[in-house]
């Protein structure tokens, strides 16, 4: 789907604020510029669950206060990528400056704060934004908070591989099938999730440690249809104890049990989004990824993504019919 704004040409101010709300989160917008001198345009694209935003404007603060939070908690995983112009921004009390290239790593739940400004090539700036659910990234909220507000150097080095991918994507969308969509937007989320740790000096555990997580990772991927699935099996799989085991996840913010329940509902979340998904029943979408009641995953998937699953399907089959 492609959502184009086009230009704020009336209430430009309000209209303006409203506009950026509607793409990301609760937002609030503070400028120098009369109604006569603003104006902005926001282009948007779906990349399965991945949001890719070109946002364009005046000099202004884009910030998200505690206050705005309390109103929605919406919790997103995002990457501002600076295309024209110069900004800053402030979160996790931390400050970073960036220029044409250079991105960072920010969440929604937490507040933070974008200056943005033009320079003396154009009277605008222009920033890509890159949002995907929360959930849908696998770093504890440690690890993602240790990410955020690093000035990521789009000039040289895997940084700059990665900002050159990212201001590709801006520029053209792949053309693919959902199920294909899905993956990709997975897989350049755990890209930027491991650049941005490699570059901030994170990726910190041991080969021995990283191979047997990696290991322990695709077992579960590849056993969560099986309801029998616990952290007693995948010790016994492994050759490690139950405790060692849920050691190893705590360095991740989550118990055993805790990472089963949420790649189980990330896969019965695909599947609602995939024409795949229309041709089963919820029942029968949540028995085959290891739930063993339809009551238990509706609370689940409610509790995570803050919608019924029966009404998450429905809106994306209205957002798929506009594509």
């Amino acid at each position: 789907m492609s959502v184009d704004s086009g230009e704020v040409s009336t209430n430009r101010h309000n209209v303006w604020r409203d506009l950026l709300r509607d793409h990301f989160v609760t937002l609030d917008v503070a400028t120098e510029r009369d109604d006569a001198s603003f104006g902005g345009a926001v282009r948007s694209d779906l990349l399965g669950h991945l949001r890719v935003s070109d946002v364009s404007s005046v000099d202004q603060d884009i910030i998200r206060t505690g206050e705005l939070l309390r109103r929605d908690r919406e919790r997103y995983f995002q990457v501002g990528l600076v295309r024209r112009g110069e900004a800053r921004v402030v979160q996790d009390g931390r400050e970073s400056v960036l220029r044409p290239g250079d991105f960072v790593v920010y969440e929604t739940e937490r507040p933070f704060q974008w200056w943005l400004r033009s320079d003396q090539r154009s009277p605008r700036w222009d920033l890509g934004v890159f949002t995907w659910p929360r959930d849908t990234i696998r770093l504890s909220d440690c690890e993602s908070a240790a990410l955020t507000c690093h000035a990521l150097d789009g000039a040289k080095g895997i940084t700059g591989i990665l900002s050159r991918m990212l201001t590709d994507l801006l520029s053209a969308k792949p053309v693919v099938g959902d199920t294909s969509a899905i993956r990709l937007a997975d897989e350049i989320g755990e890209l930027v999730a491991t650049v941005a740790a490699e570059a901030c000096g994170l990726a910190g555990d041991s080969d021995q440690h990283s191979s047997l997580l990696r290991q322990i990772d695709a077992y579960i991927d590849s056993h969560l249809d099986d309801p029998a699935l616990s952290s007693t099996t995948i010790a016994q799989a492994h050759f490690v104890s139950t405790r060692q085991l849920q050691r190893m996840f705590a360095r991740r913010g989550l118990t055993v049990s805790q990472a089963i329940r949420r790649r189980r509902l990330d896969r019965c979340r695909r599947d609602l989004m995939t024409g795949r998904g229309s041709q089963h029943t919820l029942t029968e979408i949540c028995f085959r990824w290891g739930f063993t009641d339809l009551a238990t995953f509706s609370r689940a998937f409610r509790d995570v993504y803050g919608i019924s699953p029966s009404a998450y399907r429905q809106a994306r089959s209205q957002t798929a019919s506009l594509e």
